[in-house]
């Protein structure tokens, strides 16, 4: 009888080890994830830490899944959490260029050299013409 509960308090103490080991991994991987989209925020511009951080969050989904495999709601939800890292300081560092580019001559310049290179259109030339000229 007493083997009988040595055998019972080693199984509870193994279920107990097992669920603290998973709940270590699931929190590693979620402070890797988001270690990961503040480091992408930095350089959204980065595609391979991009690809990174979409491994990252698919790692850390699978793990709230049990392991199951990642579903197509996870994805969106990790694109939507990527994207949104991205996009932030994406237009906070688009928008800073802007204030302090070239002059108004040196941006029509440059403007025209893409025109006559055929890297934009007609259209794009003098839709950004009429706004640059419209800062002044």
């Amino acid at each position: 009888m007493e083997v009988f509960w040595i055998v019972v308090v080693l199984g509870i103490a193994a279920v107990i080890w097992n669920a603290i080991k998973k709940q270590r991994e699931l929190e590693a991987a979620k402070v890797s994830y988001i270690n990961s989209l503040e480091e992408l925020k930095q350089h959204p511009a980065n595609p391979e830490l991009r690809q990174a951080t979409l491994a990252k969050g698919r790692h850390y989904s699978n793990l709230t899944r049990n392991k199951k495999g990642v579903t197509m709601f996870d994805e969106v939800a990790l694109m939507n959490d990527i994207n949104a890292a991205c996009a932030g300081a994406a237009t906070f560092k688009s928008s800073f260029a802007e204030v302090v580019s070239d002059s108004i001559e040196e941006r029509l310049k440059k403007l025209a050299k893409l025109k006559e290179s055929n890297l934009i259109t007609e259209q794009e030339y003098n839709d950004k013409r009429v706004a640059i000229l419209a800062e002044v």
